[in-house]
C-alpha cells in the first residue's frame, strides 16, 4: 500500500493533509490509540523539520505499509535544498548552519549535507551512520551519485564508543531524548541522483 503523495512546503503549506493522510492510514489498518498516536507523532517530527528551513522549500510527503511496516518517506529535489539551504546560511551570523542541536536537528543538517557536496562536513558524529560507496576497493562519498545514512548503524557505532568518547556519549543522550529515535524502528537519509530522501520506518 501507498498513499497519494502530499506536497509540503516549510511555510506550513500541505503538513495538515500530510496529517490527515497519516491519520486515515492508522484507521484504515485498525491501529490502537497508541499506535495512531506514535505514526502521528513520528509525522509531525518528520514534516516539522522543514519548518526550520528559510524559504519556500518543497517536499512530497507518503506513507508505505508492507507486513506491519509503515514507512513515511519525505523527499525533495536536491537542486532546490541546495538553493535554499544557501539562502539560510548566508542569512546567519557565522555564516554557518547554526540549526544543528538535537537529534532532530543534525538529521535536518544531514539532509543539508547530503545535498550540498560544498557543505562544511556531516553534522557532529553522524558520519558514524554513514555507508561509503566502495571506489576500487576505497571508499568515498559519492555526492549527487548514492549515499546512505541509517539511524541503526549509527546507534551500533555510538554503543561502542559512548563509554570511552565524550562526543559519542552526548550524541548517544541525544538519541535517548529524542521522540523519533524512541519511537521509530529506523530511520534513513539517502541521496539519489537529484534527490534526497528521510524514511522513517515504524512496526506495529
Amino acid at each position: 500500500m501507498k498513499t497519494k503523495v502530499t506536497t509540503v512546503k516549510s511555510s506550513g503549506e500541505g503538513i495538515g493533509e500530510a496529517l490527515r493522510q497519516t491519520a486515515l492510514v492508522a484507521k484504515s489498518y485498525n491501529l490502537s490509540s497508541k499506535e495512531t498516536l506514535q505514526l502521528r507523532l513520528l509525522a509531525e517530527e518528520m514534516t516539522g523539520m522543514l519548518s526550520a528551513i528559510a524559504g519556500d522549500v518543497t517536499a512530497d510527503y507518503w506513507l508505505e505499509e508492507e507486513n506491519g511496516r509503515f514507512s513515511l518517506h519525505l523527499s525533495a529535489d536536491t537542486k532546490m535544498y541546495i538553493d535554499k539551504r544557501n539562502q539560510l546560511i548566508a542569512l546567519s551570523t557565522s555564516g554557518k548552519n547554526e540549526a544543528s542541536t538535537g537529534f532532530m536537528g543534525k538529521i535536518r543538517s544531514l539532509l543539508d549535507t547530503l545535498a550540498t557536496p560544498e557543505s562544511e562536513g556531516l553534522p557532529s558524529s553522524l558520519d558514524l551512520g554513514m555507508s561509503p560507496v566502495m571506489d576500487g576497493g576505497n571508499a568515498n562519498w559519492m555526492w549527487h551519485s548514492m549515499a546512505t545514512w541509517s539511524m541503526e548503524a549509527y546507534k551500533e557505532a555510538l554503543e561502542k564508543r559512548k563509554e570511552t568518547e565524550e562526543e559519542a556519549k552526548e550524541a548517544w543522550d541525544e538519541l535517548e531524548k529524542s521522540i523519533v529515535a524512541n519511537l521509530a524502528d529506523e530511520v534513513k537519509v539517502a541521496v539519489r541522483g537529484d534527490n534526497v530522501e528521510l524514511v522513517i520506518d515504524k512496526s506495529f
